[in-house]
C-alpha cells in the first residue's frame, strides 16, 4: 500500500502502561503492514514521556541516560507520530514492542497501519 495516504488502522490499538521496569507486547495486525501510529495522552506538563524499543520477542527498552546513549523511540507526552518500524508485521508475524519510562506510570497507546 502507497505510504503517501492518511494513516489507515489495520489492526486493534495496544495500551502500553509504562512504568520504570522494561516490559513488552506484541502486536498482531489484521494485514500486512510497516507503520505504527504511536499516541501519548500524557500532559504535557506533568506527564513522562515513554520509551520504546520495537525488535523481536526478546527486545528490551532501557532510558538514556546522559553519556549513556540506548537504542529507544521517544512518545513525546501529549503527542502523536506515525512510524515506520523495521520489518512488515503480519497477522503471522507479530511485531514486539518494549516500553518504559523514567518513573511513575505512563500511558502509550500503538496502532498498526499504513500512511502517513
Amino acid at each position: 500500500m502507497a505510504n503517501n495516504i492518511a494513516f489507515q488502522a489495520m489492526g486493534k490499538t495496544y495500551q502500553a502502561n509504562a512504568t520504570s521496569t522494561s516490559q513488552r507486547i506484541q502486536i498482531l495486525s489484521d494485514t500486512n503492514c510497516r507503520n505504527l501510529l504511536v499516541a501519548s495522552h500524557e500532559s504535557s506538563t506533568t506527564g513522562k514521556p515513554v520509551y520504546f524499543n520495537i525488535g523481536n520477542s526478546a527486545v528490551t527498552c532501557v532510558v538514556p541516560a546522559p553519556g549513556v546513549a540506548q537504542y529507544a523511540y521517544v512518545a513525546v507526552p501529549n503527542q502523536n507520530m506515525v512510524l515506520t518500524v523495521p520489518k512488515q508485521f503480519t497477522p503471522s508475524d507479530s511485531l514486539y514492542i518494549a516500553f518504559i519510562t523514567e518513573s511513575g506510570t505512563s500511558e502509550c497507546y500503538f496502532t498498526p497501519g499504513e500512511g502517513l
